[in-house]
C-alpha cells in the first residue's frame, strides 16, 4: 500500500498533467461514503479559518487585523455544487480584505488561498475544481489592487473533506484565506 505522502505526490502530478494539458475531466457526482466528521474545535486559529460568506473561510488574524465583522458565522461557507462562481457576499468580504491588503495593516503581508471541494467526483476533478475556486479569489483580489506576487494559491481538492451528506458537503466547498 502506498503511503500518504506518495499518494499526494501522485495526485499532484495528475493535477499538474491535467492543468498543463488543458484537460477537463468529466465530473461524476457519485456519492462518497465517509466516516462521520469529528466535532469542530472550539479553538479558532489561523489554521482553522472561520466561515464568513458562502464560499470563504478567513483566518482569525486576518479578521482581526482588517476589522471584518463576521457576525454571520453560523452560515456555512459554500460554493454551489460543481461551481467556482463567487457570490455577492463573497465579494463583500473580499473587498474588505483587498482594502486591508492595499491600504491597511496587512499591506506588506502575503495571503495563502486554499481551494477545497466536497468528496463527490474524481480526485483529479476535485483538485482542478479547488484550484479554480482559489484562482477566482486570487483574480478578484488582484482586480481590486492586491499584487499577485503577494498571494499564493493552491488546491487541497477533497483531501480534507469531512462531510458525508449535503449539509456537510456545503462546508467542504470553499476557499480558505490565511496569512
Amino acid at each position: 500500500m502506498l503511503n500518504d505522502r506518495r499518494m499526494q505526490r501522485i495526485h499532484l502530478c495528475s493535477l499538474v498533467f491535467l492543468v498543463a494539458c488543458g484537460a477537463n475531466p468529466p465530473h461524476h457526482p457519485e456519492t462518497a461514503t465517509r466516516a462521520p466528521a469529528p466535532p469542530p474545535s472550539s479553538v479558532v486559529t489561523d489554521k482553522t479559518p472561520q466561515p464568513v460568506s458562502p464560499g470563504l473561510a478567513v483566518g482569525a488574524n486576518i479578521l482581526a487585523a482588517c476589522k471584518i465583522d463576521a457576525k454571520d458565522l453560523d452560515r456555512a461557507p459554500k460554493f454551489e455544487f460543481d461551481s467556482s462562481q463567487l457570490t455577492s457576499e463573497d465579494a463583500q468580504i473580499l473587498d474588505q480584505i483587498a482594502k486591508c491588503m492595499t491600504d491597511g495593516p496587512l499591506k506588506d503581508k502575503h495571503l495563502k488561498l486554499i481551494g477545497r471541494a466536497d468528496p463527490r467526483g474524481t480526485t483529479e476533478y476535485n483538485f482542478v475544481l479547488g484550484a479554480n475556486r482559489a484562482h477566482q479569489v486570487l483574480a478578484y483580489l488582484e482586480q481590486h489592487g492586491v499584487p499577485q506576487n503577494r498571494m499564493g494559491e493552491t488546491s487541497r481538492g477533497e483531501l480534507d473533506a469531512q462531510g458525508n451528506d449535503e449539509e456537510g458537503w456545503r462546508l467542504d466547498r470553499r476557499v480558505d484565506i490565511t496569512l
